[in-house]
């Protein structure tokens, strides 16, 4: 069992994507009891039906997604 942000790390998504993948039920993740951590197993990692959701939520990303991850200025609009 690893914890849900290292899924989210190995599954290269942000730990509030993996969440609702686990919310919804395609990241099979458990709580000891509400609001401790979210725990998923290993094995869980390399389904088919966790990668078909980590594509989906991959090809929701901005198409430039690198340089909007990384963009220190703030885009105004119109300028």
């Amino acid at each position: 069992m690893i914890s849900l942000a290292k899924a989210a790390e190995r599954l290269g998504i942000c730990v509030g994507s993996a969440k609702s993948l686990a919310l919804r039920g395609v990241l099979p993740a458990t709580q000891a009891m509400p609001g401790s951590q979210w725990l998923v197993p290993v094995e869980a990692l390399t389904s088919e039906a966790v990668r078909i959701g980590v594509q989906r939520v991959i090809a929701r990303r901005p198409k430039f997604y690198e340089e909007y991850q990384y963009d220190r200025l703030i885009r105004l609009p119109g300028l």
